[in-house]
C-alpha cells in the first residue's frame, strides 16, 4: 500500500468516525429515527465518492426541519429536505453576487446563537428526559413550564458525562481530536458504561434509541401525509430555509452537488446535510461511507442513551457560534446591530420556518444600502 493510499484510507476512517455519531444524533433526536440517521450517513458517503468531497449533517440547516418533524413527523420533514434540494439547485443558477445578497454577515452572526438556543430548547427534553413536546421553541418552553422539572437522573448522568467529554476532550487532546472526534469518544464511553450498568434492556430506566421501526419506512419513502393543508406552508418555508442557509456560501459546483444530496436524503427519509469545504479522494470517501454505514450495525447500538446524543447536538450548536462575527456586528454601526437583533429574535418569536426567508429578504433589501453608503 502506497503512502498516499494509506493517507486516503486513514482520512476516510477519521471522516467516518466524525460522520457516524452526528448522523446518529441528528436522526434520533430530530424525529427521523435511527433509519433517518443511517440513510443520511449512506447518502453523505455516496455523494462524497461521486463528487470527490465530504458531506456531513449540519446543525444549522437542521433547525427548521427539526421543528417540522416535531409537529408533523418524519414524512413532512423529509419532504422539506427534498424540496430544499430543488430550491438549492435553482439558487445555484443565480449569479454569485445575487446569492451573496441573501446572506448579510450581521444576519448570519445573529442567526447562529438563535439557532443554538433553539436547538438547546428542543433537545433539553431529551437531555433531561422530561418528555416535553412542541412544534416551536415557544411551544416547547411552555410545555416545560406546565410539566415542571422532573428529570430522569440516570439519563442526566449520561448526558453530563457526554457534556464533560465534548468540552474537555478537544482541549486536553488537541492532536487526537483532529482524528477522532469528541462525539465518537462519547459513544465509546457512554454506550459500554450503560450496557455494564443496565445489562437488561427490559429494565432500562432511561430513554434508549430502540430498534428501527421498519413498518414506517414506506411512509417516509413515499412521503405519505407530508402535504396536508396544515403542513404545506411549513414544508415550503423549511425547504426554502434549507436552501437559503447553505447555497449563498457555496461555489456553484458544490451547491449543485449539495442539491442532489438533499434530494436523495429527503426522498429516503434522512436529515439534511451540507458540503464540506475540504476535498477528499474517492478512496477516502468510500472508506468513510462504508465505515459510517457499518457502525450502524454495531451490537447493542439500539441501547445507546438518547440523553448523550441530545448533548452532542447542543454542544455542537454552541461551538458553531461565531463570537468574533458578533463583535464585528456590534462595531459596524446601528444598521448592523439592528440586523443582528432581528436575526437573533425572529427564529424564536416568529418561528424558524418563517424567520429565515424573512431575514433573507431583509438582507437583500439592506445590502445595496450598505454598499451605497460605503461609496
Amino acid at each position: 500500500m502506497t503512502t498516499r493510499l494509506k493517507q486516503d484510507v486513514l482520512q476516510g476512517v477519521w471522516d467516518g468516525m466524525r460522520l457516524f455519531p452526528f448522523s446518529l444524533a441528528a436522526g434520533v433526536c430530530s424525529g427521523f429515527g435511527l433509519t433517518g440517521g443511517f440513510v443520511t450517513a449512506v447518502v453523505c458517503g455516496v455523494f462524497g465518492v461521486v463528487f470527490g468531497g465530504a458531506f456531513f449533517p449540519t446543525y444549522l440547516t437542521l433547525l427548521p426541519v427539526y421543528l417540522l418533524a416535531f409537529r408533523f413527523g418524519a414524512a413532512g420533514a423529509g419532504a422539506a429536505v427534498l424540496l430544499g434540494g430543488v430550491f438549492t439547485f435553482f439558487l445555484s443558477l443565480l449569479p454569485a453576487a445575487a446569492r451573496q445578497r441573501l446572506s448579510d454577515p450581521a444576519l448570519r452572526a445573529g442567526f447562529f446563537p438563535a439557532a443554538a438556543f433553539a436547538v438547546t430548547a428542543l433537545e433539553t427534553t431529551n437531555y433531561f428526559g422530561i418528555g416535553a413536546v412542541g412544534g416551536t421553541v415557544r411551544d416547547i418552553l411552555a410545555d416545560y413550564v406546565s410539566l415542571g422539572f422532573h428529570p430522569n437522573w440516570r439519563g442526566v448522568l449520561y448526558g453530563t458525562i457526554a457534556l464533560v467529554l465534548l468540552i474537555t476532550y478537544p482541549r486536553k487532546f488537541k492532536t487526537l481530536h483532529k482524528k477522532i472526534s469528541s462525539a465518537f469518544v462519547v459513544l465509546l464511553i457512554v454506550l459500554p458504561l450503560h450496557l455494564l450498568l443496565v445489562p437488561d434492556a427490559a429494565h432500562s430506566p432511561i430513554n434508549e434509541i430502540g430498534r428501527p421501526e421498519l413498518f414506517t419506512l414506506s411512509d417516509r419513502l413515499f412521503l405519505r401525509g407530508a402535504f396536508t393543508p396544515a403542513a404545506v406552508p411549513l414544508v415550503l418555508c423549511s425547504a426554502l430555509s434549507l436552501a437559503l442557509l447553505t447555497a449563498p456560501s457555496l461555489p456553484d459546483d458544490r451547491s449543485r452537488a449539495l442539491s442532489a444530496a438533499q434530494l436523495s436524503v429527503g426522498f429516503f427519509g434522512g436529515v439534511p446535510c451540507t458540503a464540506d469545504d475540504g476535498r477528499r479522494s474517492r478512496c477516502g470517501a468510500l472508506v468513510c461511507a462504508v465505515l459510517a454505514a457499518a457502525l450502524y450495525f454495531l451490537p447493542g447500538l439500539s441501547r445507546m442513551p438518547v440523553h448523550a446524543l441530545a448533548v452532542i447536538l447542543i454542544v455542537t450548536a454552541w461551538q458553531h457560534v461565531d463570537w468574533g462575527a458578533i463583535r464585528k456586528a456590534f462595531s459596524s454601526g446601528k444598521r448592523s446591530i439592528l440586523l443582528f437583533l432581528c436575526a437573533l429574535l425572529l427564529p424564536i418569536l416568529a418561528d424558524a420556518h418563517y424567520a429565515v426567508p424573512m431575514l433573507a429578504a431583509l438582507s437583500a433589501i439592506t445590502i445595496p444600502n450598505r454598499k451605497s453608503s460605503q461609496s
